[in-house]
């Protein structure tokens, strides 16, 4: 067997995030008389993207994150709002929104019967544990490695440096598998890890390394 383990993303891979965002952003929207349209969905969507890119270049932090976006978001549509006050009611929210991606723990099940299985992720421990959890595959997997915990996100290289420490494997031993090109791929690619691509909805057709857009198919590169 080539891997002895495989670092998989959380957001977008396995857990549903555009579901668990939806969930929690309507509440806000409500709170603060802005319409529930799609368009300001998108927009949301939108502007919350821009911010964690901008983590991931180490423009800013974790906590510069949370709070610009909502301001951001707010002045579009000239609306007063505490970023830190509605952050918390966002994060309440997020914290319950256990959705898996389609045929996630299938897959996991399966995958863990001959790989030890990690969570890699750039989210916040606060809410990506309750959701890990309350998502029941923890079963499947052998730990979680979460960047505000470790004190540098991906794609830094020092973020696989530590989880591979940590778990006492080499680059060889393991290959990386996430929907970001930015933060999972690219740093696969900085610390020499071998990866898959998760294409879900093939927005990267042009990709030219291993790209899958169904989670069992990702067994193919394991054989």
């Amino acid at each position: 067997m080539k891997y002895k383990a495989v670092l998989v993303d959380a957001d977008d891979t396995i857990l549903d995030f555009k579901a668990t965002e939806l969930e929690a952003l309507k509440p806000v929207l409500i709170k603060y008389n802005i319409p529930v349209t799609e368009d300001v969905i998108s927009n949301y969507s939108r502007i919350n993207l821009s911010y964690w890119k901008k983590l991931e270049k180490k423009e800013l932090t974790h906590q510069e994150v949370i709070t610009k976006r909502w301001d951001e978001f707010f002045s579009l549509y000239n609306v007063a709002g505490d970023a830190r006050e509605v952050n918390d009611l966002y994060f309440e929210i997020m914290q319950q929104g256990a959705y898996l991606v389609p045929g996630a723990e299938s897959f996991l099940a399966e995958l863990s019967k001959d790989y030890q299985v990690y969570i890699i992720t750039n989210g916040n421990p606060t809410v990506q544990y309750p959701r890990l959890e309350k998502s029941g595959i923890l079963k499947y997997i052998s730990g979680v490695f979460i960047s505000m915990e470790i004190g540098v996100n991906k794609p830094d290289i020092e973020f696989f440096k530590y989880v591979l420490n940590k778990t006492k494997l080499t680059n060889q031993d393991c290959i990386v598998l996430g929907d970001s090109l930015s933060s999972d791929i690219q740093g696969a690619i900085n610390a020499g890890i071998d990866h898959v691509l998760f294409d879900r909805f093939d927005k990267h057709l042009d990709f030219a390394g291993k790209r899958i857009n169904k989670l069992e198919d990702f067994f193919n590169y394991l054989k």
